[in-house]
């Protein structure tokens, strides 16, 4: 059952993916980052058939990519690389029946930046390509030791830059919107969607507040013995991780408590094992 969610996960990416090229980009003097903007410009120019650019394009760089990165880890481009140019040949008359007519070109950009999105998401959460423009990215990331998203980030200012010179800077503009939205929310798809939050509180009342939130909002807590790095005092901080629908009741419990207590509070992206109720006392 797992892997059959996984692969229709994937199979919808580059589904979206592809309507939304031949719907929202094509035909709209837009073009979206990487190599499948790279297609639709390529397309514009020489009339070659876009799914044809991206088949071939896909193939160079999957070839590429076995002589550099895990031949294990490449294996997971293959569905990607090979249902997304059938896709879009298999939509690539949906731009014709689905006509936006005189539709704000700030709006086309907007929706099409985050059905894409979603897209790579979908595929991103699954596996780790989307495109031949992401084995180049991770190359390009070996070879200088930079991270993964400051390569993408220099690729989209170039790529920014030649849009603007090829299609206006109008173009280029509303071009900036859709990357964005796009980026953002596929980079969300390695981090996932923060649903819970971690608590970590310094204050005098360590007991009443130890309390309040074992027996009253029944979650866990994690207590660490430590020592200031100024002036070498000991104290506690006292750790907690729960969803962030009880984020106000437990910042504002604390406050009441102890209104001069020192409170940091982070995103939790995912928590495992997590067991109510249930006091861990790590020191340190």
């Amino acid at each position: 059952m797992k892997n059959f969610q996984k692969y229709a996960k994937i199979v919808l990416g580059c589904f979206l993916i592809a309507v939304v090229l031949n719907v929202f980009f094509k035909n709209n003097d837009l073009i979206p980052c990487g190599l499948f903007g790279f297609a639709i410009l390529y397309n514009e120019k020489t009339g070659m058939d876009l799914s044809l650019i991206l088949i071939l394009a896909n193939v160079f760089f999957y070839l590429f990519g076995l002589l550099i990165l895990d031949k294990k880890k490449m294996r997971g481009c293959i569905i990607p690389f090979t249902i997304i140019p059938l896709f879009i040949f298999m939509t690539k008359d949906f731009g014709k029946i689905i006509d936006f007519g005189n539709a704000d070109k700030l709006l086309i950009a907007l929706f099409g930046g985050v059905l894409m999105g979603i897209g790579f998401k979908f595929i991103y959460k699954e596996t780790r390509y989307a495109s031949g423009s992401d084995i180049l990215t991770t190359i390009a990331k070996s070879i200088t030791k930079t991270s993964k998203y400051t390569v993408n980030y220099i690729i989209d200012i170039i790529w920014i830059i030649f849009a603007g010179y090829l299609l206006g800077i109008e173009n280029a503009m509303y071009t900036v919107i859709s990357i964005l939205i796009m980026e953002t929310l596929a980079h969300r798809a390695n981090l996932g969607i923060s649903d819970s939050k971690v608590f970590y509180i310094i204050t005098k009342k360590d007991k009443e507040v130890r309390s309040y939130i074992i027996d009253e909002l029944h979650y866990e807590l994690t207590i660490f013995d430590v020592k200031g790095g100024f002036l070498k005092t000991k104290n506690k901080i006292l750790m907690s991780v729960i969803p962030t629908k009880d984020y106000y009741k437990l910042k504002e419990g604390i406050k009441l408590i102890d209104p001069k207590a020192f409170i940091s509070i982070t995103d939790s992206y995912e928590v495992i094992n997590s067991n109510k109720g249930v006091e861990k006392i790590a020191k340190l």
